[in-house]
């Protein structure tokens, strides 16, 4: 499935040779390495230039000509990066990835009790989706042909919502210093934004356990009930429960496809194929979403509505609701953890 482009504001601050305009934002370690600003991947480590005041102070040098050779690059891509170069090399512009500052800390805080959750996690939900797919396919008629494929697209579009919202959600608001919560589950969050990378050096527990321990309670409800209820309560609602079943899978492989769409090296050729045509989140869609401040594209399952959400400024009315009540400035934590050097 193809969506329209993003909007031009976006679509701007994505293209190679664009110019930059005054709302032009600072492009992310990723869009660096598009525009062959950032070090390969393989190694491992993306490493890119900081964000935040950094980039700015990088921006302006970059104006003033304090940087660059007096004839000028050919390309504005070719003039970024050689200002990147040697603002790395005077140090001016902290380091995206693992060697910045505050990726390190926001690693550090990975703990063991975090790790034997997300293995809970991943083992009850597995077990209860073999068990609940199992059942339901007997449950299946020909009659239920077109409301079970319905539901099932319904499953993935719901997916995609609820993934932009939990990542809206965790991006804009909350500490890592909250109680319990914010070790747990907002620190990935801002672990990623400063090193993107870093979720495809996590292994598939890791990668996977938060959002399986989503879903175990429906998975669970479900399985009761194809136990419990009779066949002929099961032939009726057999459309419903296959919707939630759908929406139980993408909202469990949600990180698995987002680590996908950050992965350039070794993915398999199915994987590669459901990303350009747009059944999962599209590597090159995702990066519009690492432009910093991370403000839009939230949806990480399909990204199918990510550009009518943005269309209709759904995020940003959100956010001035919000504001209003509390008086909180949306990812105030995540530009914080952005801009620490030490």
């Amino acid at each position: 499935m193809l969506l329209p482009p993003p909007p031009s504001s976006l679509a701007q601050a994505l293209a190679p040779g664009g110019s930059a305009g005054p709302g032009a934002r600072a492009a992310g370690p990723e869009l660096e390495d598009e525009a062959g600003l950032g070090e390969p991947q393989e190694g491992g480590e993306a490493a890119g230039r900081g964000r935040a005041g950094a980039m700015a102070e990088c921006a302006q040098r970059v104006a003033a000509g304090t940087i660059l050779e007096p004839d000028r690059a050919s390309s504005e891509a070719e003039a970024a990066a050689s200002a990147a170069q040697e603002a790395r090399e005077e140090g001016a512009c902290p380091r995206w990835g693992a060697q910045h500052a505050g990726a390190r800390e926001l690693a550090e805080l990975y703990s063991p009790g975090k790790r034997l959750q997300e293995w809970i996690s991943v083992l009850l939900c597995f077990s209860l989706m073999a068990f609940n797919f199992y059942n339901l396919i007997f449950c299946v008629r020909w009659e239920h042909a077109f409301s079970v494929i319905v539901g099932i697209l319904a499953g993935v579009v719901t997916a995609d919502f609820v993934s932009g919202l939990v990542h809206w959600g965790a991006d804009s608001w909350g500490s890592v210093e909250l109680p319990i919560v914010g070790k747990a589950f907002i620190r990935p969050f801002r672990e990623h934004h400063i090193d993107p990378t870093a979720i495809t050096r996590h292994d598939f527990i890791e990668t996977n356990g938060d959002n399986c321990m989503l879903t175990v309670v429906p998975l669970a409800n479900m399985a009761y009930k194809l136990f419990s209820l009779s066949p002929e309560a099961l032939h009726q609602a057999c459309p419903w429960e296959c919707y939630v079943f759908a929406l139980a899978i993408f909202v469990t492989f949600t990180n698995q496809i987002h680590k996908w769409s950050h992965t350039y090296f070794g993915l398999p050729s199915w994987v590669v194929f459901l990303q350009d045509w747009h059944v999962i989140l599209p590597r090159k869609h995702h990066r519009i979403h690492h432009v910093s401040p991370h403000e839009t594209y939230f949806c990480i399952t399909t990204g199918w509505l990510n550009y009518p959400l943005e269309k209709i400024g759904f995020w940003r009315f959100l956010e001035n609701i919000i504001q209003r009540l509390t008086g909180e400035k949306p990812r105030a934590d995540d530009m914080k953890w952005a801009q620490k050097i030490k």
